[in-house]
């Protein structure tokens, strides 16, 4: 098998690939990238809660209507991520995805659980299509990953905000993304599937590994869920605690390509283990708690396509499912913040076991593996 029937776009270059230009290259399409995710997910979040500034449905529906659009938003990434993997097709599915999103904003005062829909299926499809080409193109590295998927936060409350206070917000918003999607075929580069050849499953050896680490990333988000319940106003408070989250993920990918993913990741946690419980009644604690408990994500990310190399779009939103498992209890109020603080240490503690374990020898490897590395793990067809 050579390089050009991985399907990776490398051109023959061999494992000889510059990383300086590699690194260079994945992390100007990041920020490129992680700029319209911000976009996505204040569009996102203000088409849905421009129905709570609209007053038309009762509480519970709404409700219903947010667990709708968190269950295709987060909930299909991974069949969504398949459906892309088989086809190469990346960034033609993150294009729909912005045009979704787009006529969901339209949509959704004519009819709020189209516009719900819409969103959350133009959500899954963005995330997927330029998060698989943000994982292909850094080669194993976390940095990347981390700045791609930190804007997202501060467009969320943005979006949030805009939707419950603006009704100013839809024109420019849904032209934006129609530029976004005419700009992201020249962005992002092609990743053809091999005629005749799809991706392999990994090795029945990683799926251990994998699920200790979505199960993880499902214990920190509902812990962050929590945390960031507990301080929903003032809004400055909710500003606030994502730019802590945006700040923690793109450090956290920096620090760890450097300093080793599974220390680094395990460290961060440990830390913040007496930060969750403080920071459900004080709110320093609870943006400190914020800053380091996303350390961590981009580290997952990349582990996860580690061992799924052919499959960047199921890595990509495996966990994302886990976040959505993960936050379901706060998001249906079954899990009472004050009943919670005395496991939100324990659970912190656990959730680092399980990363340190879930991290082992075969997948810490963000010091050592570059273009070079990762171009001699798929060429000899390991999974």
């Amino acid at each position: 098998m050579d390089l050009e029937e991985t399907g990776l776009g490398w051109n023959r270059l061999g494992a000889q690939a510059p990383s300086a230009m590699v690194g260079r290259s994945a992390m100007g399409l990041a920020l490129r990238l992680g700029l319209i995710h911000a976009l996505v997910d204040a569009a996102c979040a203000a088409t849905l809660y421009a129905e709570v500034a609209l007053n038309r449905l009762p509480y519970e529906t709404l409700i219903v209507l947010v667990l709708l659009y968190n269950s295709l938003a987060f909930g299909s990434q991974w069949l969504v991520g398949i459906l892309a993997d088989l086809r190469g097709a990346y960034r033609s599915t993150a294009v729909v995805g912005t045009l979704l999103i787009a006529a969901a904003a339209v949509t959704e005062p004519l009819n709020p659980w189209t516009g719900a829909a819409l969103a959350g299926i133009g959500n899954a499809c963005f995330h997927v299509g330029a998060g698989a080409a943000v994982l292909r193109q850094s080669y194993g590295r976390a940095a990347e990953s981390g700045v791609f998927v930190g804007p997202g936060a501060l467009g969320l409350v943005t979006g949030l905000w805009l939707g419950l206070n603006s009704a100013l917000w839809r024109l420019p918003l849904v032209a934006l993304l129609v530029c976004s999607s005419l700009w992201l075929p020249r962005l992002m580069p092609s990743f053809a599937a091999p005629a005749g050849q799809r991706p392999r499953a990994s090795a029945s050896w990683l799926a251990l590994p994998v699920a200790l680490l979505l199960c993880s990333v499902a214990l920190r988000a509902a812990i962050g869920g929590l945390l960031s319940g507990s301080w929903r106003t003032p809004a400055f408070a909710v500003f606030a605690l994502a730019a802590a989250a945006l700040t923690g993920k793109c450090i956290g990918g920096l620090s760890s390509d450097r300093l080793g993913w599974r220390s680094s990741s395990t460290l961060a946690l440990l830390l913040a283990a007496p930060l969750v419980g403080a920071g459900l009644q004080r709110f320093d604690a609870a943006l400190t708690g914020m800053l380091v408990l996303q350390f961590t994500m981009p580290v997952t990310l990349a582990a996860v396509y580690l061992a799924l190399p052919r499959w960047p779009g199921l890595a990509f939103g495996l966990p994302c499912l886990a976040l959505l498992l993960g936050a379901l209890p706060g998001l249906t109020g079954l899990l009472d913040p004050v009943a919670f603080k005395p496991l939100a240490a324990p659970l912190v503690i656990f959730s680092a076991l399980l990363l340190f374990v879930g991290l082992g020898k075969h997948l810490d490897t963000a010091k050592n593996m570059g273009p070079t590395g990762l171009v001699r793990r798929l060429t000899a067809g390991a999974p």
